[in-house]
């Protein structure tokens, strides 16, 4: 009796051993969002099997063998195979890899991350027939915009997967149409109808956000005022800075009034990882200088209303702190990111210092940007609201508002 007791709890064992074993082999099941698009994976036992979606609609397989951690795996597409290994993150909400094509030497980066993206959510950034396109879903109601006549409009109500929307674009063409989302949100399939009775397909593949990837977008005034003047550019030295920091995408444009300002604000709906915008130009306590004219907050928040992915708005400017621009920009925006900047006429050395400190803990460091602040007025003592005792740099009133 003993003996048999003693073989049971033996089996018992290697079965719970066996379990843990299996349900460390299905921590790779699920829907991922990676760098070559949206990946569904299957597992049984050791096995796995699954489709990855890339930009353009395209549907790939994936299969391969699980031991522990890793999967090592094949691939195959319309016009080329390939092989590579994912391996696990330690809380398996992640995972990092490699690829290369069949017969090629040279490895390439493929990581992932868990979907994010809930079930019948249209929330997100899409490549599809008409132009990229940006929804936010809040509840079941739908806002968005797509590139098609530069900047179109879009509004509509989600029921059961399906968003019955209307559209506006700028040449005063109206219309209406549905959207269905695919089971796993990587796809929607749908039809258009204009005013005037037009109308056909419109489909779209998810634009998935590349893991780890963070956005420096400087968008800056020209600084000089005649011939005379040598030509500097504070977004050029900012660009040089930060091409150290592999995770960091760097995009430096430059503005002459509201218009190519909207032109540049207009392209960050369609980015959807985490961005610091950087605005960079004289300031009022009405708002960014650009010739004889002001950037009010109104305006400003009104071009990043559909903009959902910004992490902070930067006023490299000065006394634009001092005034309402920072809270009309939340407002007219809708954001919850804050807007930082300066208080006072900040010396041009002194403010260059603080920004290069302020953005590198954000961008290098992952510090959160109020935090940042906090850091920055903590290790320079011109960058708050006195100036300091004996200090040649004038304070410059670096402030947040969340």
């Amino acid at each position: 009796m003993t003996t048999t007791r003693a073989l049971a709890r033996i089996l018992l064992l290697c079965l719970a051993a066996m379990a843990r074993a299996f349900a460390g082999e299905a921590d790779f099941a699920g829907e991922w969002d990676t760098t070559f698009g949206r990946l569904s994976l299957k597992v049984d036992g050791k096995s796995a099997v699954g489709t990855y979606v890339v930009a353009g609609g395209a549907v790939n397989d994936l299969k391969g063998e699980i031991d522990g951690g890793k999967l090592t795996f094949t691939y195959s597409e319309p016009s080329v195979a390939g092989e590579g290994h994912f391996t696990l993150s330690a809380d398996k909400q992640s995972f990092s890899g490699q690829w290369r094509e069949k017969g090629a030497t040279r490895w390439s980066s493929w990581d992932g991350r868990r979907q994010v993206v809930k079930a019948g959510d249209f929330s997100g950034v899409w490549k599809t027939s008409f132009g990229m396109m940006r929804l936010n879903q809040d509840g079941d109601k739908v806002t968005g915009c797509y590139t098609f006549g530069e900047q179109s409009e879009i509004t509509g109500t989600v029921k059961s997967g399906v968003l019955t929307f209307t559209y506006k674009e700028p040449a005063g063409i109206e219309g209406s149409g549905e959207f269905k989302l695919s089971a796993n949100a990587a796809t929607f399939s749908g039809t258009w109808k204009a005013s005037d009775g037009k109308g056909g397909a419109w489909d779209a593949t998810r634009v998935v956000p590349a893991p780890g990837r963070i956005w420096l977008v400087v968008l800056e005034a020209n600084w000089e005022a005649n011939l005379r003047e040598n030509e500097y550019s504070f977004g050029d030295m900012l660009k040089q800075f930060f091409t150290r920091v592999p995770s960091v995408a760097v995009r430096h444009r430059y503005f002459d009034g509201r218009e190519d300002f909207a032109k540049w604000c207009s392209e960050l709906q369609y980015i959807n990882e985490p961005v610091v915008l950087y605005i960079a130009s004289h300031g009022t306590e009405a708002g960014i200088s650009v010739g004889k004219n002001t950037l009010t907050g109104e305006f400003i928040g009104q071009q990043l209303r559909h903009a959902r992915d910004i992490k902070l708005v930067h006023l490299g400017a000065c006394l634009t702190m001092a005034g309402k621009a920072p809270s009309e920009i939340r407002a007219a925006s809708g954001l919850k990111a804050p807007v930082s900047g300066y208080t006072k006429e900040a010396d041009w050395a002194g403010s260059a210092v603080i920004d290069f400190m302020l953005l590198d803990l954000i961008l290098a460091r992952q510090t959160p940007p109020a935090e940042a602040v906090r850091q920055v007025q903590k290790s320079m003592t011109f960058a708050g609201e006195k100036d300091a005792p004996g200090s040649i740099i004038k304070a410059a009133g670096l402030k947040i508002l969340e």
